[in-house]
């Protein structure tokens, strides 16, 4: 059984021992910290995260309402179980209206009681994880419980109730045409309509009439009336994938939908009104699109109410096993094993396609091999190349990440701990600065790479897996 990860926050060195033992004895993996600084140096942590926290409301540096709402907002499946003192329990009362499942009063006299509290709590918490497993799986997102795709499917449901627009950020085929029928699903539009639209399969030309309808007559060809996706959506969820391919022509009638809810079918007089909740995806950075003046920065802050980032599978590989075993199961195909050297290929390769490219890989050797266990020869060739390759590679490239990851963590800390005060901060040249500096780093790693391919950019887009027109963009290249 996976163990339950636990943060225990007091500043009493005697009370984090006492829980450090006692909770280990329960089969737990517990963090400690003793401060407000060393909550947020964990909560910025790479990490899979915490089942439950024991938090204490009187910190030296820090008050415990403020952590728990720090803790929800990265964490928001944690359960948090408040330790008090009885100066302190209107605040702890307080703090389960914030979200808290309980709080235990100091001191620990009746350890009957406190273990039936710890023990509702750790029942609680992973219950909670696996039903959101089960619910997740049942929409074709599947993942292991320590995956980072566990923290954003807590997100999601914890957004998907709410009156908010979504934009969902990730590479083509990790799914997030997926994770938008998730949100749609366990909201309160769940029995209304779930509309798909894709921005960059229709022609610039029929976008409008498609999205709002048109009347009869409205142009040649037009020979009935038609619906377009905003009345198909109504009261329920539009979903408008690879929203970056979206023309500007549109982008200008999609703010103004976003900001009043009205329309106006092609050719038409009257203005509808729709009720509609907006979830859009896009394989793209927004951010750099707007700064290339190719998206409307109005129209992003409409749509990224909250975003969420679907990490790639080569950054969540321990979802493998668990996405290929659900495929054999789907395809009724129980009987079908995948060996442990196959299995250990597939989690070495890259998957530029991300979960897509897995499926279909699995399908077609299928296909290919009636088999009642999957070997590694039955993979295709560019699988078994491509992973025997990068093998010895693998321990560099996790080396040149946690460097990568140390230093952002350096540079983000003495960056804040020379800010005595916001007064003496010009916030808008810090932001402006640092979108500097990552052009600065891209460009150079650009020049190392043509030095490496000598000059070959093709090649060098291969091996950082990114476009020739994106190569020239950060040399700051005209086409």
């Amino acid at each position: 059984m996976t163990k339950k990860r636990i943060l225990i926050v007091d500043d009493e060195h005697e009370v984090t021992s006492f829980f450090t033992y006692f909770l280990r004895q329960k089969n737990c993996e517990v963090t400690v910290a003793h401060t407000g600084k060393e909550v947020d140096r964990l909560l910025h942590e790479p990490s899979t995260g915490f089942h439950a926290a024991l938090l204490d409301l009187k910190l030296p540096d820090a008050t415990g309402l403020d952590l728990l709402r720090r803790i929800k907002a990265v964490y928001p499946s944690c359960e948090v179980l408040i330790m008090t003192g009885y100066s302190t329990i209107k605040t702890a009362v307080t703090a389960i209206q914030w979200g808290a499942k309980d709080y235990l009063e100091k001191p620990f006299d009746d350890l009957d009681s406190l273990e039936r509290v710890i023990d509702s709590l750790l029942e609680a918490s992973v219950h909670q994880e696996h039903e959101l497993v089960r619910e997740a799986a049942s929409f074709g997102i599947v993942y292991a419980p320590s995956s980072p795709m566990a923290k954003v499917a807590a997100i999601a449901k914890k957004l998907a109730p709410k009156a908010i627009h979504v934009l969902i950020e990730g590479e083509t085929g990790t799914g997030k045409e997926l994770m938008a029928r998730f949100l749609h699903g366990a909201s309160s539009r769940s029995q209304q309509p779930f509309v798909a639209f894709n921005c960059g399969a229709v022609p610039e030309s029929l976008l409008e009439s498609e999205l709002f309808g048109y009347e009869k007559g409205a142009f040649t060809g037009a020979i009935k009336s038609r619906k377009g996706f905003f009345e198909l959506a109504h009261n329920g969820t539009l979903f408008l994938d690879e929203i970056g391919e979206a023309p500007t022509s549109i982008q200008v009638k999609l703010l103004r939908t976003l900001e009043t809810g009205e329309y106006m079918r092609v050719g038409g007089e009257q203005v509808a009104q729709s009720n509609i909740r907006f979830i859009s995806a896009t394989n793209r950075n927004l951010e750099h699109e707007v700064d290339m003046n190719r998206f409307r920065r109005d129209l992003l802050y409409r749509l990224e109410g909250i975003k969420l980032t679907i990490p790639p599978l080569r950054e969540r590989v321990q979802d493998i096993p668990a996405i290929a075993h659900a495929f054999l199961e789907k395809r009724s195909r129980e009987d079908c094993e995948i060996d442990s050297e196959a299995m250990e290929l597939l989690q070495q390769y890259a998957w530029p396609g991300n979960v897509r490219q897995l499926i279909n890989v699995l399908n077609q050797t299928l296909a290919l091999h009636e088999c009642q266990v999957l070997r590694s020869e039955h993979l295709p060739a560019s699988i078994r190349e491509q992973a025997i390759g990068q093998s010895p590679s693998a321990s560099l490239m996790s080396e040149t990440v946690q460097h990568i990851d140390l230093e952002c963590t350096r540079f983000v800390e003495s960056i804040t701990r020379h800010v005595k005060s916001i007064e003496e901060i010009d916030f808008e040249y810090l932001i402006k600065r640092i979108k500097q500096l990552e052009t600065e780093v891209g460009r150079t790693i650009i020049e190392k790479g043509l030095a490496e391919t000598k000059g070959d950019r093709q090649l060098l887009s291969q091996k950082l897996n990114i476009t020739k027109r994106t190569i020239r963009y950060i040399l700051n290249e005209k086409a």
